[in-house]
């Protein structure tokens, strides 16, 4: 994977939420690297931190969320700091993401037309994006500055009252007395990027709004040209001049900002694209006039409309039936190969990712206690709760009775002090009891956090099941390759 470029990294991610009983840690020192064009699937049960974990990346977490450490960083920079504006320009626009139950992803009382334009128009606002454009480092210097100065406000009054405890007086002295000059010094450096932004924001405003004098000086003389026209034109010439004048007038309008014309083509060709019928009367239609996997693709539509090139895909087939899930997770492979997406696909069932993912992440309990090539982690897993998910997994060429996971998962509001799966891992140790495993290296791109895997550990097999459904998978592999050959 050292030669692909790294599209999304997830370091040391850790979620919790405040409860009235405490804090739930859902999510607990994950860390993983997303490659460009991959698809990486993230399965587990429910509860496991997958879906944390996907809105931690859209931003979306809820109120009583708080991110207790970690990075994710996105083209150079860590999106958990930026502010809600800022985020505001990727969501949807760079990151998009498709929810598991459209019903509720899709308004009951407005049309699909106006539904899946909305985020076009809103966001379309082509002058005044670009006058943040052109101002947007020297907005970020000035923000980040401030920022800096509340956190170093916070940090000092937590020192301090540290220091307060322990009866440090002179160490007191000493924090205050710094403190005061790195308050002098930032507020300089924020009063000099205040007057940078705002000559900036000047500047940018004139540079715009002369582009935008230019563009309709531009028009307007295209349009007087051909109204000279309409005078000596027959009936039949004057409707093309006035479709031709029409036209112009549309093109300069769509210089300054998306309009609904324009928004309602868009759709209607994505719509087309992830396979809807008749799109153009299904723009007036409402969502229950859908069927499950209708509704779906309209999801999928909407977020591909901005052009986003990572999506992030929910449980996306867990309210459909089984036919359907297989008609959209088609789809989504199509339109990743046909738009070079990214993907993280989040689920709980590890027999729909099989034929779709790139690389698997496995989640227990708020962590990943496997990662690998898909053909690693379905062909040589290592970790107990792996072989578990495996062993329920169903299997019309299996004959052999599926194996259920005995147990519940753990309450995170007092997470495990070991392995979390150790109370229903039947191969658990005592060691799994008192300390979390560390990663283990089974190759360069496979990595299991299982004290199975330690050098002293005793030998543990595989369970049977899986052995013979892996070798029954490797042979229908064969007999494909072979046909297609032939």
């Amino acid at each position: 994977m050292a030669d692909k470029n790294i599209k999304l990294s997830v370091q040391n991610l850790s979620v919790s939420f405040r409860t009235t009983q405490g804090f739930v840690r859902a999510v607990r020192d994950i860390s993983f690297d997303l490659y460009q064009g991959e698809t990486l699937a993230v399965v587990g049960e429910s509860g496991s931190g997958k879906s944390v974990t996907s809105r931690a990346l859209m931003g979306i977490l809820e109120k009583n969320s708080v991110t207790d450490s970690g990075k994710v960083i996105y083209e150079n920079e860590d999106i958990l700091k930026i502010r809600e504006e800022d985020f505001h320009k990727l969501r949807g626009n760079k990151i998009g993401m498709i929810f598991q139950d459209p019903l509720s992803s899709l308004n009951p009382i407005m049309r699909i037309g106006k539904q899946v334009t909305e985020g076009m128009i809103v966001n379309g606002k082509h002058l005044k994006n670009r006058k943040k454009e052109l101002s947007h480092k020297e907005r970020r210097r000035y923000l980040n500055l401030v920022d800096k100065l509340k956190n170093t406000t916070t940090e000092f009054k937590l020192e301090k009252k540290r220091l307060k405890e322990e009866k440090e007086q002179e160490q007191i002295s000493i924090l205050q007395t710094k403190h005061a000059e790195t308050i002098k010094s930032l507020a300089e450096d924020i009063k000099l990027a205040k007057q940078a932004y705002k000559e900036a924001k000047q500047k940018a405003k004139a540079q715009v709004d002369q582009e935008w004098k230019a563009e309709k000086e531009k028009y307007a003389k295209k349009i007087a040209d051909v109204k000279s026209k309409l005078s000596s034109a027959s009936q039949d010439e004057k409707k093309v001049y006035q479709n031709e004048i029409s036209d112009l007038k549309e093109q300069l309008r769509r210089y300054k900002q998306v309009t609904k014309k324009e928004a309602q083509e868009r759709a209607i060709e994505v719509m087309a694209e992830v396979g809807i019928p008749e799109p153009v009367k299904r723009l007036r239609q409402y969502p229950f006039q859908f069927s499950g996997g209708m509704r779906q693709r309209i999801v999928i539509a909407i977020a591909l409309t901005a052009n986003p090139d990572l999506l992030i895909c929910d449980e996306p087939t867990t309210a459909l039936d089984v036919t359907i899930q297989a008609q959209i997770l088609e789809l989504i492979k199509r339109l990743k190969e046909e738009r070079d997406l990214t993907v993280i696909f989040i689920t709980h069932d590890l027999g729909v990712v099989a034929n779709m993912a790139d690389r698997v992440a496995v989640m227990y309990a708020g962590k990943i206690v496997e990662i690998g090539k898909s053909e690693e982690v379905f062909y040589n897993p290592k970790h107990p709760y792996t072989w578990a998910l495996l062993s329920s997994m169903p299997d019309l060429s299996s004959t052999a009775r599926l194996t259920a996971i005995p147990g519940t998962p753990p309450n995170m509001l007092f997470p495990p002090k070991g392995d979390a799966f150790a109370d229903r891992n039947q191969y658990a140790m005592k060691i799994d009891f008192e300390e979390q495993p560390p990663y283990f290296k089974v190759s360069d791109t496979h990595y299991a956090a299982t004290w199975l895997l330690h050098e002293n550990a005793p030998k543990v097999q595989m369970p049977q099941i899986i052995q013979d459904r892996i070798d029954a998978m490797k042979e229908r592999t064969q007999q494909q390759s072979e046909s297609e050959v032939a």
